[in-house]
């Protein structure tokens, strides 16, 4: 009998331990399950961020799109113009209007000059073609340039040597041409490609001419204005020199600008930011067309 009660207890043990298995084993695989069922959780900055990463580059493809299929058939796809559109990337017409005035540009179109109106587009799609508009011209993101005018101020009239050929705002040389303007018709990435890269096919108009005259003396600098008898030139020091051809022994065209190269090794990447950042900031302080 005493053998009878302690094998019932032993298997009424035995029973309890399977059942607690059994039990924890359901309860591991039921969590198992719901962690791998449950979508991994983001923190809320991660997640937005990421959505409006998307939503950025989402916007600016369907811009580009829109663009290319609707625009660049008139304006071109760098809209820098075509046959049939002007430049809408670099006229200071363009650049110093509104965000609001293209957008009403866009729906009501320009009749008179041949632009047909585009409301029927929608807000969202006018939206999206104007902020690529912006990218094409170098404006937008290009409003939080790096770089500090002050500094690049300071290396306009100094260091970088700019003011010996180039007016700013009333100041500088006239050799060049005068840059108060200039940030205003050109994207920030054109003016560094400038800077660094000014002999690249330049405008003849802007290449330096050596006169050597029948007395002797050679003239270097720029030809203003010429013709079959005379020859308007300024010399590197800035002064005028009206020369009659019958004076002048030789003449030629070199192949660069007086402007000077090595930039890339006379300023750093954060002076060159300084720089591009000032001639940007001095075109802005323009007060845009009504």
């Amino acid at each position: 009998m005493a053998m009878c009660e302690c094998a019932c207890s032993m298997s009424s043990r035995n029973s309890s331990v399977h059942v607690l298995r059994l039990f924890f084993f359901l309860t591991g695989a039921l969590l198992f399950l719901s962690s791998v069922a449950r979508p991994q959780s983001q923190s809320p900055d991660r997640g937005s961020s990421a959505r409006a990463r998307k939503n950025t580059n989402t916007s600016s493809v369907e811009g580009k799109k829109a663009f290319e299929s609707i625009c660049a058939t008139c304006h071109g796809l760098d809209g820098r113009g075509g046959e049939r559109g002007p430049d809408i990337a670099r006229r200071q017409e363009v650049r110093r209007r509104t965000d609001s005035q293209l957008l009403e540009i866009l729906q009501k179109g320009r009749p008179a000059a041949g632009m047909p109106a585009f409301a029927a587009l929608g807000a969202v799609e006018l939206q999206r073609i104007r902020a690529y508009v912006r990218t094409l011209e170098g404006i937008g993101p290009a409003s939080a340039l790096p770089g500090d005018p002050e500094r690049g101020k300071s290396l306009f009239f100094g260091k970088a040597g700019c003011s010996r050929c180039h007016m700013m705002n009333g100041a500088g040389g006239f050799l060049g041409a005068d840059l108060s303007n200039y940030g205003a018709s050109q994207p920030p990435a054109e003016i560094r490609n400038a800077i660094f890269n000014i002999n690249c096919d330049p405008d003849p108009r802007s290449r330096t001419v050596v006169v050597t005259l029948r007395n002797g003396e050679v003239l270097t600098g720029l030809a203003r204005n010429e013709d079959n008898f005379s020859l308007q030139m300024q010399s590197l020091d800035g002064s005028f020199h009206l020369l009659n051809k019958s004076d002048i022994l030789h003449q030629e065209a070199q192949p660069a600008t007086p402007m000077p190269s090595g930039y890339d090794a006379l300023l750093s990447p954060a002076e060159l930011d300084d720089l591009v950042k000032y001639l940007v900031h001095e075109a802005e302080r323009i007060e845009p067309h009504p």
